[in-house]
């Protein structure tokens, strides 16, 4: 038991060695190829530029008439990196009923700013439901190397016939 304790010691003491070895080399190779030093990135730097999105109304858990159109209404920004052109839509969807239907955009910057927008939920497109109702909106932003995604949803309470 103490032979194989010690050798399963050393495999792992090998295993970080090379580990440790083939990281720095590999680090201290591309910068004495370049004279630059390089910085790992992490995941929160590549989140930190996705849009926002919210969805203002209806309000979580608020009761709607299941009878009633329901105008959904939210607020959205583009990615931090791109301020100035948005190329960003916003699309909304009922209990998971597609396609996704196109909001208006309602900011004060014209027909394409998104930063307020809203839409109508009728009859045409999905009635809402006795009970339980999720309302998603999407958030598509049109970016390199892949365009940027992100939702939000809500759950409100279908009530009365």
């Amino acid at each position: 038991m103490e032979k194989y304790s010690r050798t399963r010691n050393v495999d792992h003491f090998i295993q970080i060695v090379l580990f440790c070895t083939l990281t720095g080399g590999l680090i201290f190779s591309s910068w004495w190829a370049t004279g630059s030093a390089y910085a790992i990135s992490s995941p929160v730097a590549k989140t930190t530029n996705l849009p926002s999105l919210k969805i203002t109304a209806p309000h979580k858990g608020q009761q709607v008439p299941v009878s009633s159109n329901v105008t959904v209404s939210g607020i959205s920004s583009p990615p931090v990196a791109n301020k100035t052109h948005t190329g960003c839509t916003i699309s909304v969807l009922l209990n998971g009923i597609k396609p996704y239907q196109n909001a208006v955009a309602t900011g004060h910057g014209g027909k394409n700013d998104y930063s307020t927008w809203k839409y109508t939920i009728t009859s045409k497109y999905a009635a809402l439901k006795q009970g339980q109702n999720k309302i998603t909106s999407k958030i598509s932003c049109i970016a390199t190397p892949t365009n940027l995604t992100k939702f939000n949803s809500v759950n409100v309470t279908g009530t009365g016939r």
